[in-house]
């Protein structure tokens, strides 16, 4: 029977009271891929952090090769676990080569070997089959180039387990589809993978192995082939959810226009008139790179834009947009797509980031009083049904799904009459995502003028009223209703007739 080269053994750990892992056991062995899902805030997270010597448990033991090693991040590395986190963590004014070889830079006397540390990183980056400039500062890559720049650091260290925590949450489906062949290639050669993911037919497509985890404990693990998605899906989230998210919005009655944007132009963006009304939820969908990210922080005020007029009107009152500032005051609401870096404050606590957009409201005589924010958070944190609804907790502990719980509670809080979200769901579970769509469409039927920016396009479809396709800086088209299937929608944005579409 072959060795795992990586145990977890009743792993235990709490905070603050609430048990994130609560004794579970997981083994990979030499050459697996190994699925470790479940909903946000299952304790996946947590799980790798502790394999990776991040965290230490309450209890519990990590073995490699059969041998228990001491839980620091040091010792991790040194036995041979690489952890390559959700959130990228390179250094964007250092070039490819230095974010490679960081941490283990080769040098002599005090000076760094520069030709060696290239040399190692172009060979790394030809193992996992990438091509990029090696003097390249991480901030000019794309976001692909900086996920695959991230593997290879990982790759550098000659790992026997290599973990990726959502690997693919930002990337095209073509990107996806190297990314999972590369695994695959890396794990033919020995190394063992575990693989974090929301996206259940990247699991069935690479994944020998699922371990699934609800409320910390783990619920199932089984080989892949007695699986399904449905059962996966169940086992996830122990309760009923509607998963056809091909289900349409019942449209509202349009009200009065809330957002006209004309003649925008900015970068990318090249002259795009767009109209959302009252109670509407209007759906951007295009590629990655068309300009939709770009054209709404055009219109928000948050980028400066070369040219156009945007005027926000609520309650028969017209405020033109002159800047982000301007925007807020008019009543927007701006859910970014970056929530740990743009959306919230992650030493802060989710009471203090609730606080931050709606000062006026909670303390209009500038008199801070912490149990009156306390108060007004919870009020919003069980609005959007955060888990657990504790105020008082770093926004940073909390897992990506509830993260963006909290960035859109805190703009709740303001009662906008327009609200922007840029991929709303990415790297959230199932269940997250239903309770978010939920909450999106709760905000249109009360009067709140919705945009949507998503590249899932069931989610598109099923949360939108309207879709306009964007492609190259233009609206490539607009559908509505029955003729926007996935298929239209990826004609449009790919500039192309596809079959059936």
């Amino acid at each position: 029977m072959t060795i795992p080269v990586i145990e977890a053994r009743n792993i235990v750990k709490s905070f603050g009271g609430v048990r994130a892992v609560d004794d579970v056991s997981v083994s990979v062995v030499p050459g697996e891929i190994h699925a470790v899902i479940g909903e946000n805030g299952a304790g996946k997270s947590t799980l790798m952090r502790i394999l990776a010597g991040v965290e230490t448990p309450d209890s519990g033991a990590v073995l490699i090769g059969g041998t228990a090693i001491e839980n620091s991040a040091k010792d991790s590395i040194d036995a041979g676990i690489s952890l390559v986190h959700q959130e990228l963590s390179l250094i964007p004014e250092m070039t490819v080569a230095e974010n490679i070889m960081l941490g283990a830079f080769p040098t002599a006397g005090g000076w760094t070997k520069t030709r060696q540390m290239k040399a190692v990183a172009r060979e790394t980056l030809k193992e996992i089959g990438v091509e990029v400039d090696l003097d390249e500062r991480i901030s000019r890559l794309s976001v692909a180039l900086r996920q695959f720049v991230e593997i290879a650091r990982a790759v550098a260290r000659k790992p026997k387990v290599l973990i990726l925590d959502e690997p693919t949450a930002t990337l095209t489906p073509a990107e996806t589809d190297y990314l999972l062949s590369m695994l695959q290639r890396l794990a033919s050669q020995g190394l063992a993978i575990i693989y974090i993911s929301h996206r259940i037919p990247e699991v069935f497509k690479i994944c020998k192995k699922v371990t699934i985890l609800r409320d910390g404990k783990k619920v199932a693990n089984d080989s892949i082939e007695n699986l399904t998605p449905d059962k996966v899906i169940d086992q996830m989230v122990g309760r009923d959810l509607k998963l056809d998210l091909s289900q349409r919005r019942q449209a509202n009655e349009l009200g009065e226009v809330v957002l006209d944007a004309k003649s925008i132009k900015a970068p990318k963006v090249n002259g795009i008139d767009l109209q959302v009304s009252k109670g509407q939820i209007v759906g951007l969908g295009g590629l990655v790179g068309a300009g939709r990210t770009e054209l709404i922080r055009a219109i928000i005020g948050a980028d400066p834009k070369s040219s156009g007029r945007v005027t926000i009107t609520s309650g028969g009152k017209k405020r033109i947009i002159t800047g982000y500032l301007s925007a807020i005051k008019a009543g927007v609401a701006y859910i970014p797509e970056e929530r740990r870096t743009d959306g919230l404050a992650l030493s802060m606590t989710v009471a203090e980031n609730i606080f931050l957009p709606n000062r006026k409201e909670v303390a209009p005589s500038g008199i801070m009083p912490k149990g009156k924010i306390a108060v007004f958070a919870k009020k919003l944190a069980d609005k959007v049904d955060l888990k657990p609804p504790e105020v008082a907790r770093d926004a940073g502990k909390y897992s990506g799904g509830n993260q963006q719980k909290i960035v859109i509670a805190k703009w709740l809080g303001r009662k906008p009459s327009f609200i922007v979200l840029d991929e709303p769901t990415r790297g959230v579970d199932v269940g997250a995502k239903a309770e978010i769509h939920k909450l999106v469409k709760e905000l249109a039927d009360s009067g709140t003028a919705v945009l949507v920016i998503s590249s899932d396009l069931p989610e598109l479809l099923e949360l939108s009223d309207l879709i306009h396709v964007v492609r190259d800086g233009k609206i490539a088209g607009t559908l509505a209703g029955a003729e926007a299937t996935e298929k239209a929608v990826m004609s449009l944005a790919a500039g192309e007739k596809l079959v059936g579409a």
